[in-house]
């Protein structure tokens, strides 16, 4: 009896998580402020610290993947006696509402738990705010203001809750820094913010006496430039612009501020009160009021200013959602080049030789040899020379070596630094093994989900964050793809353009520059809803492109083809409904190049979404592919690589 109470107590022991101790606590705050949208990565900061023993171990968040599994993410955590430590991790989340499980890990035992705030899903067409403030219930009423959009949500953060990866900012859609000091930013998050508004965030400065530190940090990016503090009396311009009496008496503190680029959209004697400008694909406001002051705070009219501001974020094109068809991403990852199977009509006639020779002619010579009693030798030898053909063209099929194929979007404005670079990235085997994949730090990954292909959480150990991102031990069966989006920013690909209108305004000229070092294939402008072919540019090729802008004229070089989808399914999109410029071929489904690009074609759309509005034609966009991948990824083998980048550059017409 007392041997079975001294085992009960200490298997106890042993099975109790250390997360019971007093001296190790864990807490964790995910999304922002709880808030995400579908398919962006989710952050999650935790907060781990030790008064007890040093400690080392990792921080682990599983993810139900929507298919059964779970996306394991971790990262690493090292925590000395009496330490605190904060570690991020961006996680993605299918479709979830509720609370995220995190544990402190530690020599493969869960020493300490915690769950998440919890997360709450925003609609794709809502707007959601990120907001910055000392006073932030101050602005708490811009979740009326809803500029475009069918509905806004307000995020209220901390500076410490900008993350310093920019793929993990793709869920704002506003963000307002208003009386805060940004000299505070590290230069991580400043990076990140840049990159976040260049590729369609919309930056919200605030002014009034606490204006120049506001902008302290911001200055090469602001539309202005900050001169200091001022009084004045009256804001009669502001109350015409809104149509509203302000309510408080002057005087009125402002930031004096002068245009250094964009345009002025309120104005008192010459001073800029409301100025935004372009940023690549994104735009930066400046307000040069605190909205906590007077004469906004508590007036009327601060609704229909703030509308006003709303109004000025950028809508997101069709480009711009990235990967949203898994069976289309799973189809082009899988056509890797080279790795051909044997045509039907080639195995029906190996099937019909085997039958033939190991049945009729083998008997045939052995009794015109009358010597039919060989046939237990002979039968046996021919299987096994069949069996050894089989073998060696399979494997010349096959491949002898692993291949890393990746297909790329690189989607941004052709005036950015940064541009959004999502690759869909198939590792084909053709034996059993183990791999691991090193990425860059700044960038998020997730197994592929659906497809067809051989993928799922199931496949990959983990997805590590520490001096970079790597995806730990992937398995691999023989013949089998395991694929994985793989979602950042990377340099804009070398090329260069400016797309100006003519003195008549009936013709657009595009000036297009090659910069890189390799052949732009299949390049096409699209303006509007049609497209014009440009063609192959050789690298550092100049060519000039005239596109005309007559109501009813067609683009000289525009087919018109007939509609790919039914009645009633609004595609805004001229390189799916008439692909043969893109591709270089009408007969894609065939051709082995062209089939994977079709199908990367074809994932950028969701086809049971609502129809959302066409292209826009204030811009250009150039589109073409580049024999590259615009991702790094590493692998830890001698692996084939096979690479395609389809660029998609916005180019802004320029009086």
């Amino acid at each position: 009896m007392r041997i079975t109470l001294a085992l009960l107590w200490l298997t106890t022991l042993l099975l109790r998580p250390a997360a019971q101790a007093d001296d190790l606590t864990l807490s964790a705050r995910a999304g922002f402020d709880g808030l995400y949208r579908n398919g962006a990565a989710v952050p999650i900061l935790v907060s781990a610290r030790n008064d007890g023993a040093p400690l080392e171990g990792e921080i682990r968040v599983a993810v139900d993947d929507g298919a059964g599994g779970e996306n394991v993410f971790t990262a690493p955590v090292a925590l000395p006696t009496q330490s605190d430590k904060r570690v991020a991790l961006y996680v993605h989340v299918p479709g979830f509402s509720g609370s995220l499980k995190v544990e402190l890990v530690s020599d493969g035992r869960v020493v300490a738990t915690t769950t998440s705030n919890l997360l709450t899903l925003i609609p794709p067409e809502s707007l959601l705010y990120g907001v910055i403030s000392p006073d932030s219930g101050a602005l708490a009423f811009l979740e009326t203001v809803n500029g475009s959009r069918t509905g806004a949500a307000v995020a209220f953060l901390d500076l410490a809750d900008l993350p310093d990866v920019a793929v993990a900012w793709r869920a704002l859609d506003v963000l307002v820094f208003d009386d805060v000091d940004t000299s505070r930013l590290t230069a991580g998050q400043l990076a990140a913010l840049r990159t976040w508004v260049e590729n369609g965030g919309h930056l919200v400065v605030t002014g009034g006496p606490g204006g120049p530190k506001t902008a302290a940090a911001l200055a090469d990016l602001l539309p202005v430039t900050i001169n200091g503090v001022e009084s004045v009396a009256a804001l009669p311009a502001l109350e015409e612009f809104v149509g509203a009496s302000t309510t408080a008496p002057g005087p009125f503190v402002l930031t004096d501020a002068s245009l250094r680029r964009g345009e002025v959209m309120l104005a008192q004697d010459d001073r800029p009160l409301l100025a935004t400008a372009d940023l690549g694909l994104g735009r930066v406001t400046f307000l040069a009021l605190d909205p906590k002051l007077a004469p906004l705070a508590g007036w009327a009219g601060h609704d229909a200013l703030w509308q006003a501001i709303a109004m000025a974020t950028p809508t997101p094109g069709p480009w711009s959602n990235g990967i949203q068809d898994s069976y289309s991403a799973g189809a082009a990852v899988s056509a890797i080049p080279g790795l051909r199977l044997p045509s039907l009509g080639g195995l029906l006639l190996f099937l019909l030789a085997y039958t033939v020779v190991i049945g009729p002619i083998n008997f045939l010579v052995l009794r015109r040899r009358r010597r039919s009693e060989l046939a237990w030798i002979t039968i046996p030898v021919l299987v096994l020379l069949f069996s050894a053909v089989t073998y060696f063209t399979g494997f010349r099929t096959r491949g002898g070596a692993a291949v890393l194929h990746t297909l790329t979007v690189a989607q941004g404005s052709i005036e950015a630094e940064q541009v959004r670079a999502q690759s869909i990235a198939g590792l084909y085997s053709p034996q059993r093994g183990r791999y691991d994949l090193a990425l860059p730090y700044e960038t998020t990954a997730v197994p592929l989900s659906g497809g067809g292909v051989g993928i799922g959480s199931d496949n990959v150990d983990a997805i590590v964050r520490s001096g970079d991102l790597t995806l730990r031990d992937i398995r691999i069966d023989t013949g089998q793809v395991v694929a994985f989006v793989i979602d950042g920013y990377a340099p804009r690909p070398a090329l260069s353009g400016e797309a100006r209108p003519t003195d008549d305004g009936r013709a657009i000229i595009v000036t297009l520059r090659n910069e890189s070092g390799a052949v732009f294939e299949n390049a096409v402008l699209v303006y509007g809803d049609k497209q014009v072919r440009v063609g192959d540019m050789a690298a550092g090729e100049t060519r000039e492109m005239p596109l005309t802008t007559t109501p009813g004229v067609p683009l000289g070089a525009t087919p018109t083809p007939d509609p790919l989808f039914p009645t009633g399914i609004v595609i805004p999109n001229p390189l799916i409904n008439d692909p043969t410029f893109i591709l270089g071929t009408p007969d894609y489904y065939s051709d082995p190049d062209a089939y994977p690009r079709w199908q990367l074609l074809q994932s950028l759309y969701n086809y049971s979404a609502p129809a959302v509005a066409p292209a826009t034609t204030t811009t250009v966009m150039l589109a073409g592919w580049l024999p590259d991948s615009a991702q790094a990824i590493d692998i830890n083998a001698d692996v084939t690589r096979s690479a395609v980048t389809l660029v998609l550059l916005e180019i802004p017409l320029r009086p």
